[in-house]
């Protein structure tokens, strides 16, 4: 491991002419799956890992406390996400490649570590760590890509891109749905080890981008008069989508495990349920992220498709929670709902990984967009912590979950003061 950390730092910036596209976009598809595959083993292993962790705390494991320490958690992982604005502006600066190895790096590592926790405490920053290290893949790999394919290629690879997110997804469900109940909680973190394993791959095959090679940007240059109002708006925009993404339909397997516990089903029945409802959900994010591409051609505007997927994640929110489950108390329905909840609240991020490069010039894409991205979850972070408190208050998550869904509202007006770059090259 400390030869491939090595690596991950003295290897040498050769030309990006000798890495075809698609070999890019690949290895960079890759890694955002692998994080989204570790990011999201949480919330199907929360209840079994806090039943645990919570009485080696101290703490009764109530249902109560499973929500409310639950939420916490959840926050304190987003948190270090924030804080991973870091390897944006360090991107730029020393390279997309190099620092997105280390990004992997210390995500697979400490997601492992999670496994090995003996106490509350020791996985809170476990977590905290891995949501550091998750949080900059995205800030390294995705100007890497806008830069080392072709004009004509760009909007369509990039778009594609966020389908590595459903994927791992989609990966992490099918896992817990055949392996958990024999892996366990400790077993599934044990399995975030593996994106480790990309790193050699990275160093060896992909090249940095020829136009990043002689960035060496200033961070204060993104508040700088100009670039400042696209700066913020930018992050309030992730904001809101951040928000909005991790206070709904990440919390669908917990919904479900909790409701058919409480009805009578055993642990393992209401664990593959949950499962099933992280695949179905992201059946609709798969799909929104391939045809995202071509939405945003067909409106011909950036700022039209943000507005049709943040209303259309409003209704889908208030639709599958309030209604479905609050009113109608009908799971039938939520599982039907679930796919389009997951095309607007997630398949909205397909859009930004197109639209937040091209905001800003190369020397500050990675800063820009990693500042963006992780200011977007300081106000992200409370989100899970707020559905956490609601539910253990009002004691239902579909209520808590419906009013928070009001940030997309809040939201619209960013998107009308964001620069608009649909059908223009990107910056240089």
């Amino acid at each position: 491991m400390a030869e491939i950390a090595t690596s991950a730092t003295t290897a040498s910036v050769t030309d990006a002419a000798a890495a075809s596209p698609l070999k890019v976009f690949w290895a960079t598809w890759a890694g955002w799956m692998l994080d989204g595959f570790d990011s999201s083993m949480y919330g199907y292993i929360l209840v079994g890992a806090l039943s645990e962790l919570l009485p080696a705390s101290g703490i009764e494991a109530s249902r109560a406390n499973i929500g409310l320490y639950g939420g916490i958690l959840f926050s304190i992982f987003m948190l270090g996400w924030a804080c991973s604005m870091f390897w944006g502006w360090a991107a730029d600066r020393y390279g997309r490649v190099r620092i997105m190895c280390w990004t992997v790096l210390i995500y697979s590592v400490f997601t492992a570590l999670c496994g090995l926790s003996t106490g509350i405490v020791m996985f809170a920053l476990f977590r905290f760590v891995a949501g550091f290290g998750i949080g900059g893949e995205w800030a390294a790999g995705t100007p890497l890509l806008h830069e080392s394919v072709p004009e004509n290629t760009r909007v369509r690879l990039t778009g594609w891109l966020h389908t590595a997110t459903p994927t791992g997804l989609f990966l992490a469900a099918f896992v817990t749905l055949i392996g958990g109940s024999v892996l366990g909680w400790r077993g599934m973190f044990l399995l975030g080890i593996l994106p480790a394993l990309l790193i050699a791959y990275l160093r060896s095959n992909i090249p940095e981008p020829a136009r990043a090679q002689s960035a060496k940007p200033s961070f204060s240059a993104l508040f700088a008069k100009g670039q400042a109002q696209t700066t913020w708006v930018a992050a309030l925009m992730m904001s809101c989508i951040i928000f909005g993404l991790w206070s709904s339909n990440f919390w669908a397997p917990t919904v479900i495990i909790t409701k058919l516990v409480a009805s009578g089903s055993t642990p393992a029945h209401a664990q593959q349920m949950g499962a099933v409802a992280g695949l179905v959900t992201n059946v609709g994010t798969l799909a929104g992220c391939l045809l995202m591409p071509w939405i945003t051609g067909r409106l011909g505007s950036r700022r039209w498709t943000a507005a049709l997927f943040f209303v259309g994640s409003l209704l889908a929110v208030v639709a599958s929670y309030e209604l479905a489950i609050e009113h109608l108390d009908n799971l039938t329905l939520f599982f039907m709902l679930l796919p389009i909840l997951g095309f607007f609240t997630n398949g909205v991020f397909g859009l930004f990984t197109i639209w937040l490069p091209e905001m800003f010039p190369s020397a500050l894409r990675g800063a820009g967009s990693g500042f963006a991205f992780s200011m977007g979850r300081v106000l992200g972070a409370a989100g899970p912590t707020l559905i956490g408190a609601l539910a253990a208050t009002t004691g239902s998550y579909p209520l808590a979950i419906s009013l928070l869904s009001l940030i997309y509202l809040i939201g619209l007006p960013f998107i009308a003061l964001a620069p608009e770059t649909a059908n223009q090259p990107l910056a240089k």
